[in-house]
């Protein structure tokens, strides 16, 4: 009953974590498959946590926190050993609810799907900043950047956003004319193309997104998984040593309010592997 949102990998530590939205804690999976946590459940009063990347300098853990009955939704630092070092609450008024974040030199990018908004931590100020898009978001979720780390790659319900962090442009990465990019959830990087977990389909499915080097188009898609009796309710997944990895059956549907809605349902929690080429 993890009810898992976020799966990240510490390649240097052949290490995986998996943050957990009901237990509300963060377990850390050894490539053997061996489990345990990472931040037990009840430590530190976590609210149902999300997101989660891993920062390859020195191998904390950055998450992020729904908001809970009285608490609000918040980005986490933790060291290498679980403890944690930094807790920031999401800023404004109103409802707020971080979701998925990636890491930059001095800054963390972090979507909120509950205000429709992506924001730029910057670290040694401590300061949430708004981003500007040239249209209204919605839903946003799924967030990565370009191998280069100028480029940053925000979806929402619509579609994908690209911003050049260098001078603060953005625009609508286009599809090509047989495909769409609605609704992603968990979205990656390699090797110049995107990756994503997208429930904007008639069916769950892995999509690549093969990009135009010289602007914001996708020029061909390949369906890496679709509609298989394993994938359930997948959200989002992590690269590791040329393979996808991602949980395959959340369950995430079967948890409303933080409340389990049919016990029977349950099941072990199954990652899923797609070999990249």
């Amino acid at each position: 009953d993890l009810f898992p949102e976020g799966l990240a990998v510490d390649a240097e530590k052949r290490l995986f974590y998996m943050s957990s939205m009901h237990r509300k804690k963060i377990v850390k999976i050894t490539t053997s498959g061996q489990v345990s946590d990472f931040v037990a459940e009840g430590l530190y009063g976590l609210n149902p946590v999300g997101g989660i990347r891993i920062d390859p300098r020195n191998h904390d853990v950055w998450a992020a926190s729904d908001p809970g009955e009285t608490s609000a939704s918040e980005l986490l630092h933790f060291d290498a050993q679980g403890k944690l070092l930094e807790r920031y609450s999401a800023p404004g008024a109103g409802s707020r609810d971080l979701n998925d974040l990636v890491l930059r030199e001095r800054e963390v990018y972090t979507t909120d799907s509950s205000a429709n908004l992506v924001y730029r931590f910057d670290r040694k100020p401590h300061e949430f900043t708004s981003l500007r898009f040239p249209r209204r978001i919605f839903l946003p979720n799924g967030i990565t950047l370009s191998g280069d780390r100028n480029l940053l790659y925000v979806a929402d319900m619509l579609g994908v956003i690209v911003v050049d962090l260098r001078t603060g442009a953005a625009q609508d990465l286009v599809p090509d004319a047989h495909d769409t990019l609605a609704g992603i959830d968990g979205l990656y990087w390699y090797k110049g193309d995107l990756i994503g977990v997208q429930y904007g389909t008639a069916a769950y499915r892995v999509m690549r997104w093969s990009l135009a080097k010289d602007r914001p188009t996708v020029m061909a898609s390949e369906v890496l998984e679709r509609g298989t009796e394993l994938v359930n309710d997948p959200t989002t997944g992590a690269i590791f040593q040329g393979h996808f990895y991602f949980m395959a059956n959340t369950g995430i549907a079967n948890l409303e309010n933080d409340k389990i809605v049919d016990v029977s349902k349950l099941e072990p929690v199954h990652i899923a592997v797609v070999a990249l080429k």
